[in-house]
């Protein structure tokens, strides 16, 4: 689980792979969503593709924004099938 401190940018990198082959296979319509501790939405958008199956998204955070675990769900379609993956990341404050 990646930590971001409030007021930074979370950089959210997705790679997608065949579940027969392992190759990476790019989805098509990649869509993160990012959610606060308390389930409002924070960002819902396409990402940038970095590679063969390798995509990134950055959200802004805001100095006022919760700070606890957010989660984080990625998905597309592949093979006429939809895709996904979530994950927990954590906002912290530093003193």
């Amino acid at each position: 689980m990646e930590k971001f401190e409030r007021g930074t940018t979370m950089r959210i990198t997705a790679f997608f792979t065949d579940p027969d082959t392992g190759a990476y296979v790019d989805p098509s319509s990649v869509t993160a969503e990012v959610y606060t501790p308390d389930g409002t939405q924070k960002f819902s958008g396409a990402m940038s593709q970095l590679g063969t199956g390798s995509y990134r998204a950055e959200v802004q955070t805001e100095f006022t924004d919760d700070i606890g675990f957010w989660k984080v769900r990625v998905y597309g379609t592949y093979g006429g099938n939809r895709v996904s993956e979530t994950d927990k990341i954590q906002v912290i404050e530093v003193k």
